[in-house]
């Protein structure tokens, strides 16, 4: 009996101990890069991190996007050209403003021209008792979620310009 107790006892010291070594070898090791030593030394472990007021993406999107597409004559319209309001002056920075009203108008007439197309391709569909073809549904949703993005990066640009130049280049002497 004491042998059978003591194999039973060696055998869970052999699971727990392998068990605690896959434990150790699973663990990740805590990531260091670029930290400062001087930073950490100061007891500031972190940098400060500010995009209160950043543009997150103002990549330009894809010709393809802003093209006709499978003959619905619709053209997103251009964005106007992003200004620093730092070095701009007042007449600039009202001029921004009014491109952007604008270029919203704009862009609210081509998502208008998409619905419209789509609408009618769908009432075709519907008329013929034929499916809707899915694929331009899909690649005209995504046009229209890129204009209305644009829409806000425009917005931000132009808000981001006016807080510059309130900060920085209002012409004050």
């Amino acid at each position: 009996m004491w042998k059978q107790i003591g194999s039973g006892a060696v055998l869970l010291a052999a699971i727990t101990a392998a068990g605690a070594l896959l434990a150790a070898l699973a663990a990740p090791e805590p990531a260091v890069r670029n930290v400062s030593i001087s930073r950490l030394a100061s007891g500031q472990s972190f940098a400060p991190v500010c995009k209160a007021s950043e543009i997150t993406d103002s990549r330009p999107d894809p010709a393809w996007v802003g093209a006709s597409f499978a003959g619905d004559n619709c053209q997103a319209p251009r964005m106007p050209a992003a200004l620093n309001g730092s070095t701009a002056s007042r007449a600039q920075v009202v001029a921004s403003m009014a491109a952007m009203k604008r270029y919203t108008a704009a862009s609210d007439a081509f998502q208008r021209c998409i619905d419209v197309f789509v609408a009618a391709k769908r009432a075709q569909a519907d008329k013929n008792n034929k499916p809707m073809n899915m694929p331009l549904v899909v690649l005209e949703n995504h046009r229209l979620l890129a204009s209305e993005n644009n829409k806000k990066k425009v917005a931000a640009q132009v808000r981001l310009a006016i807080v510059a130049f309130n900060e920085y280049g209002s012409e004050c002497p």
